[in-house]
């Protein structure tokens, strides 16, 4: 505070008057380590020498490992596996014919959700601006990606020299089968560019056949023992009398594998890679050619326009050894096929029993039935995946044009039907509640929706039943065959109805077990205990394999209604424990006032103990469903073909051996997609029923 004169008043007041000033304190900003991120980082992870440690492994553990998993998932990873396996994931072996049901049984799901939503839920403006975002680009990025990004190379060895590689030996195949669409172009020219030495060889990345992968293996071999001959002998140098660094032992290892590693010539110059010229001719499926040339190296590519849809052979010869990079030769699947003879009703075949291929291009899943060509006789060889597989690591756009962009191309179309199925039904609860009168309308905006979502909830698991199995009177949804259910779809099956059938049953045996009489709470003690004392395994071996001996009549039913029933009388068995546990929470004066106004014993269990217990344990009872969920699992050991057993017969074929790590996260994702649904409804349902009541 300072004090001055005032110069408005006169000199006679000079002496008297003064002015007071306040003037305003500097500003200061708070210490950086006292409030703001470097306060918090300080306070939460660097407070001790413990959590000072534990941060910085975490933080290497975060940040190497989420990289090196994407670099395995866009490098290495073959995706091949879930592309062309999508449908056996999703339904199994389930009728062609009747798949129909499968789409609207997943609609009758999306409406009842949209409907559900519209019902107990507050959904914000984004919500909608956020899903269209998602479609949107759903169907965008892939159309980007097949504009801008070209597919990769295919790399042929070419040449009439042998390819040795270690003990293994390969010739260039001559003529070589595969096939295209109408107004497709083949390219192909010498791969000069992977000739200049080893090193660059190595670099090849793209589909290549046997001798390609060879060559590129070769250069990739005698790298890697040129490395480590170079490790022992700067092991050795350093091992010197007066300083030894090795025992007696490391150093006789290390002179035995140094024995064994032999100098090569760079694979580049033995094999004169790429040196000479190849002719080639283009064949169409009755040995007409349709184009022809000469490729010598440094000279641009050869392409040909294909007129038709089948099959083509590149036929190519020359001396020496050779790598031609193509484009529009890509790999395929073969399936064989048998088709059944077909009678009508008066006996007269109408259609002959016959076995038929199937050829699946891996690149896009164009599927040709056309017959595969021969040459002398002979089937003439083909771009079959097994041989053809992709060579090298994978670049990030060879990644998105090759595994991406087909996957989004077949799963853009359900998850549009999905969406607008969930919208309508969203729609349709929103405008039942505009129009359709209730009396309880001023107190509860939302009463009809209400009462439509749970009739909806109530119909939809026995509407999914009778649709996905059938009905079978009068020629209406046929009964399909419980043994061709598999995949995704068995998995949700066999939970929905234990799940379903489980909860009532475990509900009444634990009141069987609180029960004052001695039969019956005996009874339901000794099921229960004997029920929890065997694994689920054991039931449904003992459903599979034991109950037919029982009697011969159960050998007829089906092994998916046996499974159900052993996963309905497992679970049951665990809920039981889970809804006592809640109904000995109440506390004593709720029953003992029920009674005292005059309810008798069964109005006091349905309208005062059982809905708080329920309430209660509503934790409990969710994880027992998820837990079920992912128990379903076990029905692979007893030969049923669910999401795990598809895993398993898929990892098996021959195509795909080695993509296990592939196919168990893709089904691990899905398990964790239904399980994290089932964990934020309980949520929801803690947070308008026992979890309100214990707040207010």
């Amino acid at each position: 505070m300072t004090t001055a004169s005032d110069p408005r008043r006169s000199s006679a007041l000079l002496d008297t008057a003064t002015v007071v000033n306040y003037d305003e304190p500097p500003y200061k900003t708070p210490p950086a380590l006292v409030v703001g991120p470097l306060a918090w980082v300080r306070d939460n992870l660097l407070s001790s020498p413990f959590n000072i440690a534990l941060t910085i492994v975490s933080g290497i553990l975060l940040i190497v490992l989420p990289i090196s998993f994407f670099g395995w998932v866009v490098g290495q990873a073959n995706w091949f596996v879930i592309n062309f396996n999508l449908r056996q994931f999703m339904v199994g072996r389930y009728e062609v014919d009747a798949e129909w049901r499968v789409a609207l049984v997943v609609l009758m799901v999306a409406f009842t959700i949209g409907a559900l939503l519209a019902a107990f839920s507050y959904v914000s403006r984004r919500l909608p601006i956020l899903v269209g975002i998602v479609v949107a680009l759903c169907f965008i990025v892939p159309l980007a990606i097949n504009t801008v990004l070209p597919l990769p190379p295919t790399y042929l060895a070419a040449g009439d020299a042998d390819i040795v590689s270690g003990s293994s030996t390969q010739p260039p195949v001559p003529n070589l089968g595969f096939v295209a669409r109408t107004g497709e172009t083949v390219r192909l020219r010498i791969a000069e560019d992977l000739s200049a030495d080893d090193p660059t060889l190595t670099t090849l990345h793209g589909f290549g056949d046997i001798g390609a992968n060879l060559l590129r293996a070769s250069a990739a071999g005698r790298l890697t023992n040129e490395a480590r001959i170079v490790e022992i002998d700067a092991l050795f140098a350093a091992d010197l009398p007066n300083a030894r660094i090795l025992t007696d032992n490391q150093r006789a290892v290390l002179e035995t594998e140094r024995g064994r590693l032999a100098v090569t010539p760079p694979i580049t110059e033995s094999t004169a890679l790429n040196t000479r010229s190849i002719r080639w001719r283009l064949l169409d499926a009755t040995l007409e050619p349709i184009g022809s040339g000469t490729l010598a190296p440094g000279d641009p590519f050869a392409s040909v326009t294909l007129p038709a849809d089948g099959w083509y052979i590149l036929e190519k010869t020359g001396a020496g050894t050779a790598l031609l990079e193509t484009y529009g030769i890509y790999p395929l699947i073969e399936r064989n096929f048998t088709r059944s003879e077909v009678r009508d009703e008066s006996g007269v075949v109408t259609q002959q029993a016959e076995r038929y291929n199937e050829y699946l291009r891996m690149t896009d899943s164009w599927i040709t039935r056309a017959i595969r060509p021969e040459i002398d006789g002979d089937p003439v060889p083909m771009t079959i995946i097994i041989d053809t597989q992709y060579r090298g690591d994978r670049s990030l756009n060879d990644y998105l044009r090759v595994y991406l962009a087909p996957f989004l191309e077949a799963t853009n179309d359900a998850l549009l039907w999905i969406v607008i199925a969930a919208v309508f039904g969203f729609g349709v609860a929103r405008l039942a509640d505009r129009v359709i009168p209730s009396p309880v309308k001023a107190l509860k905006p939302r009463a009809v929706s209400q009462r439509m979502g749970i009739y909806l909830l109530v119909a939809l698991p026995v509407l999914m039943f009778v649709f996905i199995y059938g009905i079978g009177i009068g020629g209406v949804l046929p009964i399909t065959d419980t043994r061709r259910w598999g995949g995704l779809l068995l998995t949700i099956m066999l939970s929905m109805v234990g799940i379903i059938a489980s909860f009532p049953l475990g509900v009444l045996l634990a009141l069987g077990r609180r029960s004052k009489l001695p039969v019956v709470s005996a009874a339901s003690t000794i099921y229960i205990e004997f029920v929890r004392g065997v694994p689920l395994i054991a039931v449904l071996f003992m459903a599979q394999l034991l109950v037919p001996l029982i009697s011969p009549t159960l050998a007829e039913v089906d092994n998916v209604f046996r499974a159900m029933v052993g996963i309905i009388l497992f679970s049951a068995a665990y809920l039981a424990e889970n809804v006592r546990g809640g109904l000995q929470a109440i506390p004593p004066g709720q029953e003992e006032a029920a009674k005292a106004l005059g309810l008798a014993g069964w109005q006091v269990t349905v309208f005062v103990t059982l809905p708080q217990a329920l309430r209660l344990v509503i934790p409990a009872l969710v994880g027992q469903f998820i837990s079920l969920l992912k128990d379903t699992s076990l029905v692979a050991i007893v030969g049923m073909v669910d999401l795990t057993g598809i895993a398993q017969s898929t990892v098996a074929q021959t195509e795909f051996l080695g993509t296990r790590r592939e196919v168990y996260i893709f089904i691990t994702i899905i398990y964790f997609v239904f399980c994290y649904v089932m964990a934020a409804i309980s949520r929801r349902l803690e947070a308008s029923g026992s979890g309100a009541a214990r707040r207010v």
